[in-house]
């Protein structure tokens, strides 16, 4: 008579994982995994001695599984680590486990080639991998299964990629907000969602509305660009000199936020089409191309205006053709003809006067640059302002690029008298800054929110047990709320002041202007010698300051029929929006 002596109970690892692309909980999904783990477990007269999970995509590569991250998650179940664990766990001697279950293949990886060597290194390590939704005992039936469950899996993940696409450009085209986050100078509009089962969950859909704030400092930012000649340094600079009136940019991420604005921040604003009031999707390919930009003939716009528009679709593509444009000089390739001139003749000769001193510009060629320069000393010049470069260029196709656009937009263009009214109406608040009542309730909201911060700081100097190195950093934890509730108090006064300066008008030059004669389409073919006689006729006057790469442009109108009735146009800097008009009689 012989018996049977059972082995002992095979002892099991649990791996489960959550897709960040399913929207699922990980505290309801990970339990659920265990406990049909658990059950076909104790069917097989085992247990489950360890446990590993992740919380990311099934489709990501073999040497980046294992890396998701749980932060925020409060999940019930002890955790011994993830993937990259579980392996290296499987190869320790003695062993600590000798199977390992998952819900389903697919909880293990929806990439076939990664399933596939997860499941060889675990049998190199004498681990076998089974499965809660197929048999536990390997044969052929179930190597075969196991194939065809991960094409089942593969096959699926494809699926839901290509519905998930399709529903992403239906709902852009359709002019619903696709992103996570509000363009700098929108803010959210919510909308009731259409589907009355999704809408009774709560979900919600999203569009674009102007935030008061933001949206004057975009429409800013495009009009010193395509004014003629401020680069992304300039306006950077021009952003970051006063960051109550134009508030930077806040990242998806707080906690990197540089809290100022960048040269990339600035091209972002003039490279998003979304200000043209279209929805636009597919920019850029975020989860294979690495965040690279895709050809614009691959995005997805709205069928119709999605937003209130920003620029209209001619600026914008100012902007993209003035990018190619200076990209071509980068090359060696002019952007434009260079307008042909005798040697000797210069456009700009006696209009254009050094910034700092004061002295005319002269005139000087060289290959087939013409620019003018400032030389005191060989000019000769007495008194010679502290700081003075000792030799101050301007290129005369730089000047070009930023005069003649401003006097076709301004004075020669068939809507001259609306863009001086635009001008004025942004110009109630410095330099078109932000309106100053809607930022004094976010500098208000500020410091409500650092008195908070302050109380609680407060309360544990109150506290028995705080100990002295403790209590000298709650100290300067204090000191620091207290500066920084000084500096919005500071704020709160000048944007107070801001909010009372009243707007100058157009009276004394809007009759002038509607009698200059329309040359906005002959303006940059125009030959040299009319180009100098309209500007003598104009009383031009430019004042080149080098260290903030800006003109001051003073233009001076006269009635003809009123010779003594004479308006001077003060334009400032390399924008097509002068910060003021100076009337005079």
């Amino acid at each position: 008579m012989t018996s049977k002596t059972a082995g002992p109970a095979p002892r099991y690892a649990w791996y489960g994982r959550v897709s960040t692309e399913d929207e699922q909980d990980p505290t309801l999904s990970f339990p659920r995994q265990l406990a049909n783990a658990e059950r076909q477990v104790a069917d097989s007269g085992g247990r489950i001695v360890a446990h590993y999970y992740d919380i990311e995509s099934g489709t990501r590569a073999y040497a980046a599984r294992g890396s998701g991250g749980l932060a925020g998650f409060d999940i019930a179940i002890p955790r011994d680590g993830g993937l990259q664990e579980l392996l290296a766990d499987a190869t320790r001697r003695p062993a600590r486990f000798d199977r390992v279950i998952v819900e389903s293949i697919s909880r293990l990886s929806r990439n076939s080639s990664v399933a596939f060597r997860v499941e060889d290194e675990l049998r190199a390590a004498g681990v076998r991998l089974c499965a809660a939704d197929e048999p536990m005992e390997e044969s052929f039936g179930t190597i075969v299964l196991r194939h065809v469950n991960i094409g089942i899996a593969r096959g699926y993940h494809h699926e839901l990629m290509v519905k998930s696409r399709q529903g992403l450009e239906t709902s852009t085209r359709q002019g619903w907000h696709t992103g996570g986050v509000a363009l700098y100078g929108y803010r959210f509009a919510i909308h009731d969602h259409p589907n009355p089962h999704k809408a009774s969950r709560g979900q919600a859909k999203r569009t674009l509305e102007l935030d008061p704030v933001r949206a004057p400092v975009v429409r800013a930012i495009y009009d010193w660009y395509l004014g003629g000649g401020l680069g992304l340094t300039q306006i950077r600079d021009r952003l970051n000199a006063d960051r109550d009136r134009y508030p930077p940019p806040i990242p998806v991420d707080p906690a990197r936020s540089l809290g100022a604005w960048s040269r990339s921040s600035v091209w972002e604003v003039l490279r998003n089409p979304k200000y043209t009031g279209h929805q636009v999707w597919n920019r850029r390919a975020r989860k294979k191309g690495h965040n690279r930009e895709n050809p614009p003939e691959a995005w997805i716009w709205s069928d119709e205006p999605a937003h209130p528009a920003l620029v209209i679709r001619e600026e914008y593509e100012a902007v993209q053709a003035r990018a190619v444009a200076n990209q071509r000089s980068r090359q060696g390739v002019p952007a434009t003809e260079a307008r042909p001139t005798a040697k000797t003749d210069y456009l700009y000769r006696g209009l254009l006067r050094c910034g700092i001193c004061g002295l005319r510009m002269w005139g000087n060629h060289r290959r087939r640059s013409t620019y003018y320069s400032c030389q005191p000393s060989h000019q000769r010049a007495r008194d010679i302002p502290a700081g003075h470069p000792a030799h101050v260029y301007l290129n005369e196709a730089r000047l070009d690029a930023a005069l003649i656009p401003f006097l076709t937009t301004a004075l020669f263009g068939p809507n001259r008298t609306e863009y001086w009214l635009h001008c004025l109406a942004a110009a109630a608040e410095p330099e078109q800054a932000a309106p100053a009542a809607e930022r004094i309730k976010e500098v208000e909201a500020e410091i409500a929110d650092l008195e908070r911060r302050l109380s609680h700081q407060l309360l544990n100097l109150e506290d028995d047990d705080v100990s002295p190195a403790l209590r000298r950093r709650v100290a300067e934890r204090i000191a620091e709320l207290e500066a920084a509730i000084a500096d919005r108090h500071q704020r709160l006064a000048t944007l107070a002041e801001q909010a009372t300066t009243a707007p100058p008008t157009l009276a004394d030059v809007a009759p002038l202007l509607d009698r200059l004669p329309l040359l906005a389409d002959r303006l940059a073919q125009a030959p040299q010698g009319e180009l100098r006689a309209l500007f003598e006729k104009l009383q031009l006057d430019i004042a080149y300051h080098p260290g903030e790469n800006a003109i001051d442009v003073t233009l001076t109108l006269y009635d003809c029929d009123q010779p003594d009735s004479a308006a001077q146009v003060r334009a400032e800097d390399w924008s097509v929006r002068p910060s003021r008009l100076v009337p005079t009689r």
